[in-house]
This record gives structure tokens, sequence and C-alpha cells, in this order.
């Protein structure tokens, strides 16, 4: 039955939880799923190992392409302009002599441009009125911008030039200045932004259809096997928390309810719904053996972890699933990636963008780049949060055991054009809540290594930025 065509309810009744192991996967025998703690290294290597390639697509050129990441080099159909074409607002003029001297210029009268007929060429002694972009006359070979002259005499027809800088060749586009013919405009693994007029360059281009790495679609699960009231707002908190991160990175998101460990039926539908990861808040009251047989035994996923060595975020599971491919018969099968983030907000937020943000980053493709990047490593877009240096405006407590990731407002500051870094906590003593109020105003994880005492004021650290950075009047002298 098509995944988009059966509910989650009729699907717990039409399929059985016995029949499931054998429509998804592997043979049980093949279950050796690891449950050792891993460094945030180890655990980002292999969410990178285990993350499935991106798939190309070919698309029309719509707003739809942005944040979209090229999957094939684009070249121009055409080259622009096509003609002769002026630069500036001003006058087309046949210049005979390198350049014109200022004052009035004998015989020339005011010719008006309609863009809409083939222009012939000027006669001795006229201009044509032109604007930014339009077509030339085949003999003009210069412009006299529109604040070096005005018209004067009758009915205002002749033109009076103001300066001596107009040149020859001065402001006149040649045809394919602009863009050349057959030219590359995108390379492979470059990203369509929404800054920088991407669409419309392809659009000027004449270019109708792309090849872009498809946007991963990402299901949301709660799972729980005891709701109360307050593991219900854990939840719903966590849930919106992720939400919330995918809705600000460009990610589409599927709402999958919430489920029990035990019920095998809900992660099944999950899985055959259209979304190319899964991500699940599990709370405390799940029994956790329950939900990883259910992972392993009958989905015949793979547990790669299930702890990492940090805080918060410490129950991170990730896990990879394969599924019936029907859309790819060539493959048979493909496997998805599923994570299991804590039901708390701050820690599901951390792990969410510290975990979940590159594996679909690589699934979009941002990892595909042609370019050469040895000689130029800044070319190359970073799977996950960008990693920036960050000054402490006060002091941070560290854990001795573990490396903290740690909610903080990173701003910029205006005097000295270093970035500086504040807890959130409203007391500036660095102790990080479990969702303190200011945590709706981070922007960034300040990485505190492990170690003893505390990360010292003006001291200089690592930290992951999840959203813009405003400018303050921060400055410390150290």
């Amino acid at each position: 039955m098509p995944a988009d065509s059966v509910t989650i309810q009729q699907y717990r009744t039409d399929y059985a939880p016995g029949d499931l192991s054998s429509t998804v996967g592997l043979p049980q025998s093949c279950r050796t799923s690891s449950s050792t703690i891993l460094s945030v290294d180890e655990a980002l290597r292999i969410i990178n190992d285990q993350t499935p390639k991106p798939v190309a697509v070919e698309t029309s050129v719509t707003t739809s392409v942005i944040g979209s990441v090229i999957a094939e080099d684009v070249y121009s159909a055409g080259m622009v302009p096509t003609c002769h074409a002026s630069a500036v607002d001003g006058y087309a003029i046949t210049v005979e002599e390198r350049t014109i001297t200022k004052g009035d210029l004998p015989r020339i009268s005011s010719v008006n441009t309609n863009a809409s007929e083939r222009l012939g060429p000027l006669q001795p002694g006229s201009v044509v009125r032109t604007t930014i972009s339009s077509p030339h006359p085949p003999n003009a070979n210069a412009v006299i911008r529109i604040e070096d002259a005005y018209q004067v005499g009758p009915e205002k027809g002749l033109v009076k030039n103001l300066t001596d800088d107009t040149i020859l060749g001065k402001d006149v586009r040649a045809p394919g200045s602009y863009i050349a013919e057959k030219s590359q405009i995108f390379a492979r693994g470059d990203i369509i932004s929404s800054v920088g007029g991407a669409v419309s360059l392809l659009a000027m281009a004449g270019v109708p259809t792309i090849k872009v790495f498809e946007k991963p679609r990402v299901g949301v699960l709660s799972i729980s096997d005891g709701i109360t009231e307050y593991t219900r707002q854990l939840s719903d908190a966590s849930r919106l928390a992720v939400i919330s991160g995918l809705v600000s990175c460009g990610f589409e998101f599927e709402d999958l309810g919430v489920a029990h460990s035990t019920s095998h039926c809900e992660l099944e539908y999950a899985l055959r719904t259209r979304t190319h990861l899964i991500l699940i808040i599990k709370d405390i009251s799940t029994n956790d053996q329950d939900f990883k047989s259910t992972i392993e035994w009958t989905l015949g996923g793979f547990i790669h972890f299930d702890q990492v060595h940090m805080k918060p975020s410490r129950q991170t599971l990730f896990a990879t699933i394969p599924v019936n491919a029907t859309e790819n018969p060539l493959t048979g099968q493909i496997l998805r990636p599923l994570f299991s983030l804590p039901n708390d907000p701050t820690s599901a937020l951390v792990a969410f963008n510290l975990f979940v943000l590159p594996s679909l980053n690589k699934l979009s493709g941002l990892d595909e780049s042609y370019t050469n990047t040895a000689a130029k490593p800044w070319a190359k877009p970073q799977l996950g949060l960008p990693r920036v240096a960050v000054v402490l405006t006060h002091h941070f407590p560290l854990d001795p055991k573990k490396t903290d990731y740690h909610l903080a407002v990173v701003t910029g500051s205006r005097s000295d054009a270093r970035l500086y870094a504040t807890s959130i906590n409203a007391k500036n003593t660095g102790a990080q809540g479990s969702y303190a109020t200011g945590s709706v105003k981070a922007n960034a994880l300040i990485i505190l290594r492990a170690g003893r005492g505390v990360g010292i004021k003006g001291e200089i650290v690592e930290a992951l930025l999840m959203g813009p950075v405003h400018g303050s009047d921060v400055r410390l002298i150290c």
C-alpha cells in the first residue's frame, strides 16, 4: 500500500507486526549493534560514513530550487547581452576620436529609443537616449552618462556635454561580456543561495531546467510507553525544538505523531513514508531494550551507537534501517538514517545541531563538489554548523570528564571586530539548566573541553554557530 494513501491508524490495522521483519530487511542473525560510548568525533565520522549519498533529480528553474545543491555543472544557453548595450543611463553616441570634450555637441539631436523595434545605425551627429542594459544601435561606441549631460534648445532637441570623461567604449557592454555563450555558470556542489540572485542568473542565462540533489524530507516521531502530563510537555517541547531547527535550516518535515516502543507498526509506517531520515524523540518512560529490539530484530536495522561522551545529549542514538526501495528497483534496497534524541528540549536541540544536521547536509549534496579544495579549503562547504573562535565574556564552569556543548549568545563587537560568547544563564554563572528561558536567545554552542575549574573570562574557545550574529558594544581588555 503506498505511503501517501494510508493513514497511521489504517496502517496499524492493516499491517501485522509479525510480518514486518520479512518485508524490511536483513537476516536477524546479522544484528550485532554496538553499545560503546563514543567520542563526538567518532560519532560524527560514523554518521558521515553511514549517511547515504544524495539523489540527483532534474527540475525546472523556479524559486523552489533555492537552497538546493547543484548536481551537475550548469552552462549558459546563450550569451548575455546578445548585442552591445548600455551599462548606465544616458546617451549612446558614436565617438570617432578617443575622447570628446565637454560643451555643446554640434549637430546632435535627441532620438527616442524604441526597444521593441530593431535599431538602425546612428546618423552623423545624433544620439540615442538609453537606459541601463538597453541595446545600442550597431555603430554606437560610447555613452554620455545622464548626470553628465542635459538637453537644451528648442523642444530640448540638443544635448550639452558637461564632462571630458566620455571615452571610446566607456559604459558600453560588449556582447557576451556578462555571460559568455556556453560558459559555466554553476559547478556541481554549488548552493543556489537565496541571496546574490542565483535563480535570476539561471533565468538570464536561458537555462530552463537543472539537475539538483533532492532535498531530504524528515519524519519526526515521538515514542513513549507511559505518558504523564510532565513527559507530554517535555515531548511536545522537544518535538517543537527539533521542528524549529528543521524549518530554520530549510528542510521539510512530516509529523508522524506519538508511538510506543513496542508498537512496531508506527516505526514501519514512518519508514514507508516519503521521508529520507527519521527523527525520534524518546521519553524516559520508554522501555529502552524494547525500543532497540524493535530497531534491530523487527526492522532489521543496525544501531551504530546509543551514547556519546558529552553533555548534554549523552543519550543520542544513531541507527540505519534497510528499506525496500520500490521506487528504485536497480538498487533494490537503501539504508535510511534514524536518530533518537533525548526527551529534553535543550538536549534535543544540541543533538540536532551537532549530529542530525551534518547527516541532512550530506543527504542534501553539500559534500558533492567537484572542486579541488586541497589548495582552497574555504571553497568546500562544511557539513554541520560553522565553527568559529569566540572570546568568553565571563567564567564558564567545566565538566571534569566530558566536553560540554553550552548554549550561548555570540555577538560581534563593533569595537575590536571579535566574536564574544555569553552564557544564556541570566546570572552569567555559566551553569546550564535543562531548559533555561534564555535558551530561546541562543545562537551558538560553545565547546567547553573537559577540565578542572572554569573556562577563564577572556579565553578563546571554539563555538558552533546556530544562527545569525548581531553587533554589540562588548569589548574585553585582557
